[in-house]
């Protein structure tokens, strides 16, 4: 069995965030990620270990008035991302297009689902590779000076697999962090798995 984690990129003052989480009442670890960069790690909300990272992000991107980011790792297969300014989306990414499950409507017609949430006819299957891989668009929520070259070819998956047999989402989305400057280890943390003990500035948000 894979990885799987939800987490939020968040960006401006923090007490704005802990603000935002505690009056939608949404547990939730908060740890700095960088200057003025926050992982918001979500409590998890059903048995399988998923939590509405979305609806996080646009939260806190109303909240504060700075972008924040979605992200969700399924099974060490795919990684999606999607960027939220003042509480709308505004760009979408996915690593693997062709990461696809089938699906069928009320009345048994087969269609295929991109993990974006993109339909497809069962005829017309995506084409491999990532969708949205634009270091324009996720150079913002960076810290200092990001190398667009090195972010691009995160964001495509040109990184080294690490002796491992191909490249784990959770491999390429530690890439991508790194390559934003950011701390990568609070974003890469679910929140059943988050030890206080190891994010010793992280800050417990509880209804």
């Amino acid at each position: 069995m894979g990885t799987s984690y939800q987490t939020v990129l968040a960006t401006g003052e923090l007490a704005r965030i802990r603000a935002a989480l505690e009056e939608a009442r949404w547990e939730a670890y908060v740890a700095p990620a960088g200057a003025q960069r926050w992982a918001v790690v979500p409590r998890e909300e059903n048995d399988f270990g998923w939590a509405d990272r979305d609806a996080v992000a646009e939260l806190v991107s109303r909240s504060t008035g700075s972008p924040a980011v979605s992200f969700d790792i399924f099974d060490s297969d795919v990684l999606r991302a999607r960027i939220f300014v003042d509480g709308a989306a505004t760009h979408g990414y996915v690593s693997d297009r062709s990461y696809v499950s089938e699906y069928w409507d009320n009345d048994d017609n087969e269609f295929l689902a991109g993990f974006d949430g993109t339909l497809y006819p069962v005829d017309a299957p995506p084409p491999p590779g990532p969708d949205g891989a634009d270091p324009v668009a996720f150079a913002p929520v960076g810290v200092g000076e990001v190398d667009p070259a090195r972010l691009g070819a995160a964001l495509r998956g040109e990184v080294p697999f690490d002796d491992a047999p191909r490249l784990f989402a959770e491999r390429q989305h530690a890439a991508i962090l790194a390559a934003l400057n950011l701390d990568i280890h609070p974003l890469t943390e679910a929140f059943r798995h988050f030890d206080p003990a190891d994010f010793p500035h992280a800050v417990h948000i509880a209804p």
